[in-house]
C-alpha cells in the first residue's frame, strides 16, 4: 500500500437533523473527487481521550475504531462499523501506518485517505458531531482540512430532533430536550459564522432548505464545491424530508399527517432564537460566547441541562483515562527494545 497521500479533507457540520448524512451519501453516488464516507467520523469521542505512548497503541486504537458501532435508526436497531466499508483488514492497515502519526486524529485521517483512494478519489468527506465547535484544532491536526455546514429551518431542525425517538409522541422531558436542541443549532449557527469570516476560503454553508426545494444557485454552488453534475445534485436532494415546516398548519411526519408538534411559546422561543435573543439568560450568555470559545460554550450549556447526565459522563471519561493510560504503558513495556 503506498503511503503518498494528496487528498482533500472535508469535515461535515451542522445541527442535528440538518442533512448531513444525505450531503455526505450524495457525495458518495456522484462526486467525481470527494469520497463521503456513510457513518459518523466521531472524531469528538476521540479527541478527548487521552492516549500515552500512543505509538504502542495504534493498533489497539485502529482496532477499536474500525469496531465501533453506528446505530444507523432511531430505534438503534440497524448497525454498521467502519470495517464494512474498507477493503482491507485491519493487520494490513496497521503494517501500512505512516511512522509521523502521532494522535487518533491524524490517524483516523490517514485511514479515510485510504478510503478515499479505494474509492479513486482524491479526498473525502465525513460528517460528525457539531465539528465547527472544535475545526480549529482539526485544522491543526488534519492538513488542510475544510468544514461544510448544513443548516436547515430552525423549526423543522427542532421538531425533528425533538421527535426524533418518539414521534408522534413528545418526549418525556420536552421542555429541556427543546432548549438543548435549539441551543445547539444556535452555537452551530454562531460559530459557523465566526468560522466564515476567518477562514473564508476553508468553510462554506449550504442551506437544507434550498437544496430540496431545488433552488438553482444552492445546487449550482454544490455542484462547483464538490465537482458533481447540477443534476446529480438535484437527483440527491429531490426529495420531502419529513417534519416540514407548514406555518400553523404544523409540520408533515414521516407518516405524511400533518400535526401541531411546536407549541406557539416553543415556536415564539425559536423566533427570539433566531433573533438573536435565547429564552435562558444563561445559555444566551454562552452563545454569545461560543464564538470565542465554542468548546467551553458547548459543554457547559450541556451541564446547564443536563447536570446529572454530563457529570455520569466525566466519570466514564476519568476511567476511560485510566484504561487507555494503562493499556499504553502495557503495550509499551511488551514492546521491542
Amino acid at each position: 500500500m503506498d503511503d503518498t497521500v494528496n487528498t482533500q479533507a472535508w469535515l461535515i457540520g451542522g445541527a442535528g437533523r440538518s442533512g448531513k448524512t444525505t450531503l455526505a451519501d450524495s457525495l458518495q453516488t456522484h462526486s467525481r473527487t470527494i469520497a463521503g464516507f456513510p457513518l459518523e467520523g466521531v472524531f469528538h469521542v476521540y479527541l478527548q481521550r487521552r492516549f500515552p505512548f500512543f505509538r504502542h497503541q495504534r493498533q489497539r486504537l485502529l482496532t477499536e475504531y474500525m469496531d465501533r458501532p453506528r446505530y444507523m435508526d432511531a430505534l438503534r436497531t440497524k448497525v454498521e462499523r467502519p470495517r464494512d466499508h474498507f477493503e482491507v483488514d485491519i493487520e494490513e492497515l496497521t503494517t501500512a501506518l505512516p511512522e509521523g502519526i502521532d494522535n487518533p486524529i491524524g490517524l483516523f485521517a490517514w485511514l479515510l485517505d485510504k478510503y478515499a483512494a479505494d474509492q479513486g478519489r482524491q479526498g473525502w468527506a465525513v460528517f460528525d458531531l457539531l465539528p465547527e465547535m472544535r475545526y480549529a484544532t482539526y485544522r491543526k491536526l488534519i492538513a488542510g482540512v475544510k468544514l461544510v455546514v448544513m443548516q436547515r429551518a430552525p423549526e423543522e431542525a427542532v421538531a425533528e430532533a425533538l421527535f426524533w425517538r418518539s414521534y408522534p409522541e413528545a418526549p418525556e422531558d420536552r421542555r429541556r430536550r427543546f432548549q438543548n436542541v435549539l441551543f445547539q443549532w444556535c452555537l452551530s449557527r454562531v460559530v459557523t459564522e465566526h468560522h466564515r469570516q476567518h477562514y473564508p476560503d476553508d468553510v462554506v454553508v449550504f442551506s437544507f432548505n434550498d437544496l430540496t426545494r431545488g433552488d438553482a444557485s444552492a445546487l449550482s454552488r454544490m455542484a462547483e464545491t464538490f465537482d458533481m453534475d447540477v443534476e446529480a445534485v438535484r437527483s440527491a436532494f429531490d426529495f420531502t424530508p419529513p417534519f416540514g415546516y407548514h406555518g400553523d398548519a404544523g409540520f408533515k411526519g414521516p407518516d405524511g399527517a400533518l400535526h401541531k408538534l411546536l407549541s406557539d411559546q416553543e415556536r415564539d422561543d425559536i423566533a427570539k432564537a433566531v433573533g438573536g435573543t435565547f429564552s435562558r439568560r444563561d445559555l444566551a450568555i454562552l452563545i454569545a460566547l461560543a464564538p470565542h470559545a465554542p468548546v467551553f460554550a458547548r459543554g457547559l450549556g450541556d451541564f446547564l441541562l443536563y447536570p446529572g447526565t454530563i457529570l455520569k459522563r466525566r466519570r466514564n471519561a476519568l476511567r476511560q483515562r485510566a484504561v487507555d493510560a494503562l493499556a499504553g504503558l502495557r503495550l509499551s513495556l511488551r514492546a521491542p527494545a
